[in-house]
């Protein structure tokens, strides 16, 4: 599966990603010091997995280690992100 970073909070260290363009978002706290930017891809086998995982950047060609929170709709990412 692929998502797309479109939302960073990097003072709480939590960022969304929409997953294949379907309009839901992966919501996830960065565990690892590689931030990821707006617009970076992300793959996973599964980023519907709740708890520690870790993503693949193939825009920044490294590995991630993440806290997966929430699968949500885009109506929530706003405050899943900065609540």
């Amino acid at each position: 599966m692929k998502a797309i970073v479109k939302l960073t909070n990097p003072i709480r260290r939590v960022y969304a990603a929409e997953i294949d363009a379907s309009g839901e978002y992966v919501i996830f706290k960065l565990l690892d010091r590689r931030e990821p930017e707006i617009g970076d891809v992300l793959l996973h086998d599964d980023f519907y997995s709740i708890g520690d995982e870790t993503f693949q950047n193939v825009t920044q060609d490294r590995e991630i280690k993440v806290a997966v929170e929430i699968v949500c709709d885009a109506d929530l990412v706003r405050q899943q992100c900065f609540a």
